[in-house]
This record gives structure tokens, C-alpha cells and sequence, in this order.
């Protein structure tokens, strides 16, 4: 698993545990993590969700080589869990930290402006770039942005 769950007292941290990758984020790791938004949502003892990326980085985005992976029609395509990862931080219910370090790029800067509050260490670089790969950015995340 490349999404790490964790609580310490009343904090929840949810970790993208792919640092050899930038944290780019795999098919299963967008399934995890609307599980680990799930948990944390009904966790009885956290207040709060902190984000972040293991290593040097936050999140690279979506990893590429996986989003015109064939799979069967009856598994979620890869923009719906995408999406669906999305709507359970976005609508989490308890406040929650994007901790960005490094690069934050595609669907990891979506990722932060789907939390609440983001804080940035100095250097670290941001960046919205589907169009450079002929991928239409979705709407529900440039709704969160504006």
C-alpha cells in the first residue's frame, strides 16, 4: 500500500508513501485514499487531517502511465476513483492541512486546494499541466479552485 494512514491523539495523517515517484498517484493509491478519507472521517478521536508526501515531495500527480490502462467495464475508470478521492478529502467534515514540500503538480495540487488550508515551505513548486499532456482538466476541481 502506498497511502499510509495514521492517528496521533486528535490528528489524522494521511501519507502518499511513494517517494521514489514524486508521490505520483496510482490507480490504487486514488482507491485508498477515499478510504483513508472515509476512516478519518469516523474516526471518533481525530479533529483534524494533515496531508502530506513522503520525501522530498508532496505529489508529482497522477501517475501517467496509468491512465489509459485498459480495465474491465465493470471496475471504476481512473478519472472516477480520481474524482471520487477527491470528493472525500474535499467533503471530509473535519478541517483538514495540505503539508506541501517540493513539487505539487496536476492532481496533487488538486489534492491540496481539496483541503482546507495549505501550507508550503519555501521552494516548493506549483503547478496545474493536463493540458501538456491533451487532458482536459475535470470541473469539479477547477470549482475549487475559484
Amino acid at each position: 500500500m502506498t497511502v499510509q494512514v495514521g492517528v496521533d491523539g486528535a490528528v489524522g495523517t494521511i501519507t502518499l508513501a511513494r517517494a521514489d515517484k514524486r508521490n505520483a498517484v496510482t490507480y490504487e493509491m486514488w482507491v485508498a485514499l477515499e478510504a483513508a478519507c472515509r476512516e478519518l472521517a469516523h474516526h471518533p478521536q481525530v479533529r483534524v487531517v494533515v496531508l502530506r508526501g513522503a520525501g522530498d515531495h508532496f505529489c508529482a500527480g497522477a501517475d501517467i502511465t496509468e491512465l489509459l490502462a485498459e480495465r474491465p467495464a465493470t471496475v471504476p475508470s481512473f478519472m472516477d476513483v480520481n474524482m471520487a478521492a477527491e470528493h472525500a478529502l474535499a467533503s471530509l467534515g473535519k478541517p483538514t492541512l495540505a503539508v506541501v514540500q517540493g513539487d505539487c503538480i496536476g492532481g496533487g495540487a488538486a489534492l491540496a486546494i481539496d483541503c482546507d488550508l495549505r501550507i508550503a515551505v519555501a521552494g516548493a513548486r506549483f503547478g496545474i499541466t493536463p493540458a501538456k499532456l491533451g487532458v482536459v482538466y475535470p470541473p469539479a476541481s477547477l470549482e475549487r479552485v475559484v
